[in-house]
């Protein structure tokens, strides 16, 4: 649940390129990850957490746009 939660305080820290969003700035997960005093094995695990919905979220973005593409074609 903790990875959950940190996830859902992250969402403002997306970088965009000319393509939308690029991945987190993990500079600004970091600084998140600091504020909550969270460390040792649980900041490992919900940093893991948050890289892997980061990557769920970018791929899933991806494919959906593939899909708008082929639609316009």
């Amino acid at each position: 649940m903790a990875a959950w939660d940190v996830w859902c305080d992250v969402q403002t820290q997306w970088r965009h390129g000319m393509g939308g969003a690029t991945g987190l700035d993990y500079a600004g997960v970091r600084a998140h990850l600091d504020e909550l005093g969270l460390s040792g094995e649980e900041r490992s695990e919900v940093y893991a957490g948050i890289r892997a919905a980061e990557r769920a979220t970018l791929e899933a973005r991806a494919e959906l746009a593939e899909q708008e593409q082929q639609a316009n074609h």
